[in-house]
Formats: C-alpha cells, sequence, structure tokens
C-alpha cells in the first residue's frame, strides 16, 4: 500500500475487503454484515488454512508483516488494521 496518508477508515475497508476475497466463502448477506467488529474467526467459523490465507494476502497487500505474536492477538477487524497501522508507521 504506497500511500503515505492512510487514514484507519481506509486500512479497515481493505481488510474488510481483503477478508470477504480471501474466505470465498460467504454469501451475500454475509459480504454484507462484515464491519470492523467482525471477529475474523468466530463469526464466519474461519479454519486455520483460511485464516493463515487471510494473513498472507494481509502481507501482501500492505507490504509489512506483523510480529507473530501481536498478529495472535488481533481477534476483529478494527484490530488486525490497528496492527498493520502499527507496522506502515513503523516502515515509512
Amino acid at each position: 500500500m504506497p500511500e503515505t496518508n492512510v487514514t484507519r477508515e481506509a486500512v479497515i475497508q481493505d481488510v474488510i475487503d481483503i477478508f470477504i476475497e480471501t474466505l470465498g466463502f460467504l454469501d451475500e448477506d454475509e459480504k454484507i454484515s462484515v464491519n470492523e467488529n467482525t471477529h475474523i474467526i468466530k463469526d464466519f467459523n474461519v479454519v486455520d488454512i483460511d485464516s493463515m490465507a487471510f494473513g498472507i494476502a494481509l502481507v501482501k497487500h500492505f507490504s509489512v508483516k506483523p510480529d507473530l505474536e501481536e498478529w495472535g492477538q488481533a481477534a476483529h477487524i478494527y484490530e488486525v488494521a490497528d496492527l498493520f497501522i502499527k507496522y506502515m508507521n513503523k516502515n515509512p
């Protein structure tokens, strides 16, 4: 993500879009229901392989790689977005 003046809202939207795209099995109603408070595992019964694919897609998109311990603590879309914002700010 090459922009330097990225808003939190834009990052949250990118995370939501990547989440929906990566899962691939959500129906239209489920896609609409994904928001910043969505729990990335529990709300849609996401399995490990889908969670890993989501993480890889985020790393590719944002060009930063958060610490695994911190990544493991991010359970909601907004927490994932905040984590990537933190790392994007570390790596200008």
